[in-house]
């Protein structure tokens, strides 16, 4: 696994941004990864960023003000296919959560119960799960 994971959060409320770069901080201290967090506000800038950029992973909010629900992902998706996404949601919606995964999401977190362990595995599982499904494809 690579030491430094450049991370694109798509969250609109300043005081999820604030907790989830915190939590990533704290990771680091745990651990050698170093995340790199880039931050927008709404899906369209975030798509922007993702085509001018290189990003290891997507940390997505579902609850955005240019999109909302599964529609959010799979607008994100249609857009950008090569990148690992984790949704990162304040729905606690399990039916929900399995129709993102199986659209390609490498995972659904609940705001409310993600810690710095549980985000930085996750981060680092879904750049993972995404890099064998590009090589299982390529074969």
């Amino acid at each position: 696994m690579q030491n430094n994971i450049k991370v694109l959060l798509i969250e609109d409320n300043p005081g999820d941004v604030r907790l989830i770069k915190e939590a990533l901080i704290r990771s680091r201290e745990a651990s050698s990864t170093r995340f790199l967090l880039e931050h927008c506000g709404d899906l369209e800038k975030g798509i922007t960023k993702l085509k001018n950029e290189q990003i290891d992973v997507v940390l997505l909010d579902l609850s955005l003000p240019d999109s909302t629900g599964l529609d959010t992902f799979l607008r994100l998706r249609e857009q950008i296919s090569n990148v690992a996404v984790v949704v990162l949601s304040g729905l606690d919606d399990e039916e929900l959560a399995m129709k993102i995964v199986q659209k390609g999401a490498q995972d659904y977190l609940v705001k409310g119960f993600v810690n710095d362990t549980l985000l930085s595995r996750s981060i680092k599982y879904a750049i993972e799960r995404k890099h064998s499904e590009e090589q299982l494809k390529a074969s």
